[in-house]
């Protein structure tokens, strides 16, 4: 078993109040998959809720698997908590019908959990991943100033697998899942006020570990909003979410 690294405990706080809400496109071509009756739902990675709690109007039972125990204590309630790695967890062969891991896949040793993943489900059960990139202004200044905080600032605090973008649909392609899946991209532009941009700045891991590792992280976030302003603007920003989904049926 590997020792957990809590990346994102922290600023729990700030990825619950921050961090965007999936659209509704992604869960509904989730359920298209996932015939009736939906009795149980695992959310991997789960963090504050923002699968989990969506899942709940839609399954009798969602489990919510996350290990940073200050994560979990952002989660709302309805979820039942598993306090695990997805790599470690531990649910009964064939008893799941739909395995979901949002913005969390990069994190776990994938091809370890779409093993794990292909044991939970039922047979026609669905596996569904999805993640956005960091992301960018669709347009102008706020895009550069973005890219120069990701390449350089926060270069040394985002993690391998955030540096390669094909790492999700490859490995869940070269899975058990990867004959039967489907992979889609989902636009979505999203309207940020500066409060809410720079609190999602807060919420990220590269972020985040960045401005922890300085002598004063207020001073950086202070700073960054200054030079947001000097060459962008005082907002509200339009910034690229969109969302890639990967749907697998399990044979």
């Amino acid at each position: 078993m590997a020792e957990f690294t809590s990346r994102f405990g922290a600023q729990a706080a700030e990825y619950r109040s921050f961090r965007p809400i999936w659209p509704a496109q992604v869960f509904a071509r989730i359920l298209e998959r996932v015939p009736s009756p939906r009795r149980r739902a695992l959310d991997l990675g789960a963090g504050t809720g923002l699968v989990a709690l969506r899942l709940l109007e839609s399954f009798e039972e969602v489990i919510a698997v996350e290990p940073d125990e200050k994560m979990l204590a952002q989660l709302g309630p309805g979820p039942a908590r598993v306090r695990a790695r997805a790599e470690d967890a531990v649910f009964e062969a064939a008893s799941a019908d739909l395995v979901t891991a949002g913005n969390a896949f990069h994190w776990m040793d994938g091809a370890v959990v779409c093993a794990r993943a292909a044991g939970w489900l039922r047979p026609g059960g669905v596996l569904a991943v999805f993640r956005y990139d960091p992301p960018h202004a669709a347009v102008g200044p706020l895009r550069d100033l973005l890219a120069e905080e990701y390449g350089v600032r926060w270069r040394d605090h985002v993690h391998a697998r955030l540096r390669d973008p094909d790492y999700t649909r490859r490995t869940v392609s070269e899975s058990a899942f990867g004959a039967r899946l489907d992979a889609s991209w989902i636009p979505n532009e999203l309207t940020l006020s500066m409060s809410e941009l720079i609190g999602f700045c807060r919420s990220t891991s590269y972020g985040g570990g960045y401005a922890r590792s300085l002598p004063d992280p207020e001073a950086y976030w202070h700073d960054l909003e200054r030079r947001i302003r000097g060459r962008a603007g005082n907002g509200p920003f339009t910034l690229d979410f969109a969302v890639e989904l990967l749907l697998a049926v399990k044979d």
